[in-house]
């Protein structure tokens, strides 16, 4: 499959190394064209990565580059739709990156365009592709603890985040473009994940928790409480401020027949604690480093639901889904009520 990679900041970067190490795996994929806004450094990057073919915008890759079957969206949020827009009409399958869009109006018109175009769209989730996560999942399935009846998923940073983005990067500090602070850049991660494990989530009710010293127009601490279908009541804390043991904060989850906890991503070992004792699962990443083993299990992901004309794990549907629910997150912060996603 030849991919054109839009963006080439921290995520676009991601997205070649897994394409390159999924070449290394014998997969016939390869990044056909990379496209930046920003000239030197798209030339830059290209003759870092070995890509040949650039362009300054997506319509002139597509335009040029009929042999290409798939798009890559590494963008600031809001031109999402756009890109996802212009891919599908030139029949290409795309992946794009999370939050999905700003809007449901957004997300809908994606998967619409797609589903007009006959061609994939899916998320580039990652956290749905961490093995600390997959592990996760893999143990509720077997039934290790039984039903969940509570639990928390906290994201708090190892040092405090400021939302000064240098450069290329100060979109993420402005709320029109990035749709907002660490609920939507994080919290979606966690959401996403949630709705892995628990089902869908049907009402949701978070708050604001500001420090004085941040000075931001975007939130920088999001509490949540979070029911779901199931029965199933969690907490969700995401703090840009906040000083956490390790960078990416822990999960527990408490059923009926025991329970489990895991330090995510900086720790590679997942405890279950049931009356028959501990059992620990190994869950070290093989590919540490940027996106790490993620990035690449994610794209083989993409790969697969395209070669097999499947829904893929975090196709538009699913995640239009997570969006609902961060919009709700938002909609509660906004009137101090819990509300249900739409």
């Amino acid at each position: 499959m030849k991919l054109i990679v839009v963006g080439a900041g921290w995520a676009g970067e991601a997205h070649v190394k897994a394409v390159k190490a999924l070449q290394g795996e014998g997969v016939d994929c390869e990044v056909a064209a990379l496209v930046d806004v920003d000239r030197d450094h798209l030339q830059e990057k290209a003759g870092e990565w070995s890509i040949e073919t650039t362009y300054a915008d997506l319509g002139s890759a597509l335009a040029a580059c009929g042999q290409a079957d798939a798009v890559v969206l590494a963008t600031p949020h809001h031109l999402h739709r756009e890109g996802t827009e212009l891919a599908a009409a030139a029949g290409k399958h795309v992946l794009v990156e999370k939050p999905m869009a700003l809007a449901l109006a957004d997300a809908d018109a994606m998967i619409e365009a797609c589903g007009r175009a006959g061609v994939t769209l899916m998320v580039a989730e990652s956290a749905r592709y961490h093995r600390m996560n997959l592990a996760v999942r893999d143990a509720l399935a077997a039934g290790k603890i039984g039903r969940v009846l509570s639990g928390r998923i906290n994201f708090i940073p190892r040092g405090r985040h400021t939302y000064a983005y240098p450069g290329r990067r100060a979109w993420l500090a402005d709320p029109a473009v990035c749709g907002g602070g660490i609920w939507m850049l994080n919290g979606v991660h966690d959401m996403s994940v949630a709705r892995m494990l628990l089902g869908e989530p049907v009402r949701i009710y978070a708050r604001e928790v500001h420090s004085d010293k941040f000075q931001s127009p975007l939130e920088a601490t999001v509490v949540a409480l979070v029911s779901f279908a199931g029965g199933a009541e969690i907490t969700m804390t995401v703090s840009a401020e906040l000083h956490g043991y390790k960078r990416f904060g822990d999960l527990a989850l408490f059923g009926t027949d025991g329970t489990l906890f895991c330090r995510r991503r900086d720790a590679a070992e997942l405890a279950i604690y049931t009356e028959a004792g501990t059992e620990t699962i190994d869950c070290q990443e093989d590919a540490p480093g940027q996106g790490g083993g993620a990035f690449v299990r994610q794209m083989k992901e993409f790969l697969a639901a395209v070669a097999e004309s499947r829904e893929p794990a975090t196709g538009g549907g699913s995640e239009r889904q997570t969006l609902a629910a961060i919009l709700a997150g938002y909609e509660s912060i906004r009137t101090g009520r819990p509300v249900e996603p739409g």
